[in-house]
């Protein structure tokens, strides 16, 4: 089977993402849209890029937005890339605002300013009520998974948060992030699977300051660092915000690709960030 499929190349602080859309009709068939994602997201092989989304029709919002691994797996939600659809229909609808339907809910999208982009990102989940379905751990509903300890091999006891920000993540504070290796925590974490068993995002945050955090992530369905993850720096700036770590209700994330702003208000936290288009082509696949 063949495919010639039109696309837009969009990234949020370099993490970057391959945009089809649907709206007007199916471009990818059901069955193929793993297949694709993992085809077209190899580097060096073929496009490139942590995920592909696809905006497919709503009758809930604007839009919905679907987003596939490299791995061929469907994600809940990406906070990055509901900027870049966002920035994507903000275009295409002539609006400055949207709404956007994913697997966690229905998200406003705004746009701020000439460049940047924010996002409602709602409220992070720290119960395992919210998390049983990811982390196969002995709590009870109403237990928080906040700043628990947990043995890896290699590692030894981890002392770590377990939330879910529209994604699930693991979030562990380090002195130095630069200075670790994200990769280890990464095999043995996140490809953890008699824990985690569809895997997670593990996040090594550093703090700089009542207002800046350096975060670095591993994330699952890519399975390596990207430069930035939106829901991973959400997830990060919410637990250091419950241990006491900064006090500021705005929050820099300094991150590899660039910096986002976490904004803590209220149950609701908002994430606003660049969402750039890079530019838009047209690619032939062949399915085997």
């Amino acid at each position: 089977m063949s495919l010639t499929v039109k696309f837009l190349k969009y990234h949020g602080c370099g993490n970057d993402f391959i945009l089809v859309d649907e709206l007007d009709g199916e471009v990818i068939p059901e069955n193929f849209k793993g297949l694709f994602s993992a085809t077209v997201c190899r580097r060096r092989f073929s496009i490139g890029g942590d995920d592909v989304l696809y905006i497919v029709p709503s009758i809930l919002a604007d839009a919905s937005m679907r987003v596939f691994e490299p791995d061929g797996s469907e994600s809940d939600m990406c906070g990055n890339g509901i900027r870049c659809a966002g920035s994507y229909l903000f275009e295409k609808l002539g609006k400055r605002l949207v709404y956007i339907e994913t697997r966690v809910g229905v998200r406003k999208v705004e746009r701020v300013g000439e460049s940047e982009v924010m996002v409602d990102m709602g409220s992070v989940k720290t119960r395992f009520r919210d998390l049983k379905d990811y982390v196969n751990l002995g709590f009870s509903d109403e237990d928080e998974l906040i700043n628990i300890c947990l043995n890896f091999p290699v590692l030894g006891d981890v002392e770590l948060s377990i939330v879910n920000s529209g994604e699930p993540h693991v979030v562990i504070f380090v002195d130095d992030v630069e200075s670790e290796n994200l990769s280890l925590y990464g095999d043995l974490i996140s490809k953890n699977r008699l824990i985690f068993p569809f895997g997670i995002n593990v996040n090594l945050v550093e703090v700089l300051g009542e207002e800046s955090v350096r975060v670095r992530t591993f994330e699952r369905g890519v399975w390596d660092e990207t430069l930035a993850c939106g829901t991973g720096s959400v997830a990060s700036v919410a637990v250091a915000k419950i241990l006491g770590k900064i006090s500021s209700g705005v929050v820099n994330v300094i991150l590899g690709g660039g910096v986002l702003k976490v904004v803590l208000n209220g149950s609701s936290i908002y994430m606003i960030g660049p969402a750039v288009k890079v530019y838009e082509g047209v690619i032939k696949v062949n399915f085997i």
